[in-house]
């Protein structure tokens, strides 16, 4: 009889998506960086993957701080939050798509959420009314990796330090929200590359002027630990 109920519960665990069997033991966080329009999915305190995203356009931003997954949604209806609109039933003409991840909510009860697009050209962009946009595959594939209660972390850093190999990188993206100047993005840039050695300093100053989001080489890391990347004007961003 033991050995028919273990045949059985094999049978059955084979059948299970191999995400279900994943998420039972690890512990994810997410972290949105916005200016960066990109995702990165923490497991165990180690980056797992990065997504591309599309976020709030500067009349409707996408609000920053530290929330948690609060509803997660498979199928969601959806109902415009600027217009007196009909509700869009779940289906091929839903544009948020079939998974919802809601983490805040503002004074007027618009919800803020992660969810895909039937507008793929949107992912990269910032045009939403606040909201995260994912490809429809990617947000599938991160709607069955973290569960309510997950960490969220919306921050707002437009200079990014990378490192490779002892080699040191800066990308620096467009101020989408018009919080900082040149003078703050320098103070940013220099606040992470503590203990580095840079040896192409002109290439620090160029990504900083163009702000196209390349990758620029400016030195090396160094005896020093470099400092944590910066979490960006925060308060500028509270939700209300």
């Amino acid at each position: 009889m033991k050995k028919t109920i273990l045949l059985l519960l094999t049978i059955l665990l084979s059948f299970l998506p191999v995400h279900a069997l994943r998420t039972l033991n690890e512990n994810y966080e997410l972290v949105l960086n916005v200016p960066a329009k990109k995702l990165i999915l923490y497991r165990d305190n180690e980056v797992s993957k990065e997504y591309p995203v599309g976020v709030g356009k500067s009349l409707t931003p996408t609000p920053l701080g530290r929330f948690k997954i609060v509803r997660r949604i498979s199928n969601p209806a959806w109902v415009n939050p600027y217009r007196q609109s009909k509700v869009v039933p779940p289906g091929e003409t839903n544009p948020i798509g079939q998974y919802w991840l809601g983490f805040a909510m503002n004074k007027k009860s618009q919800e803020f959420g992660f969810h895909s697009t039937s507008d793929i050209s949107s992912v990269g962009k910032a045009s939403t009314h606040g909201c995260i946009r994912l490809y429809p595959e990617d947000m599938k594939e991160l709607f069955n990796l973290v569960q309510i209660g997950t960490l969220v972390y919306v921050i707002y850093n437009p200079v990014e330090v990378k490192e490779f190999e002892n080699r040191l990188f800066i990308a620096a993206h467009p101020d989408i929200y018009n919080y900082m100047n040149d003078e703050e993005y320098m103070k940013f840039a220099k606040n992470q590359l503590s203990g580095a050695n840079l040896v192409q300093e002109e290439n620090l100053f160029k990504a900083i002027e163009v702000k196209d989001g390349k990758d620029y080489f400016i030195g090396w890391t160094g005896s020093k630990k470099l400092n944590e990347q910066e979490s960006g004007p925060v308060d500028k961003g509270q939700i209300n």
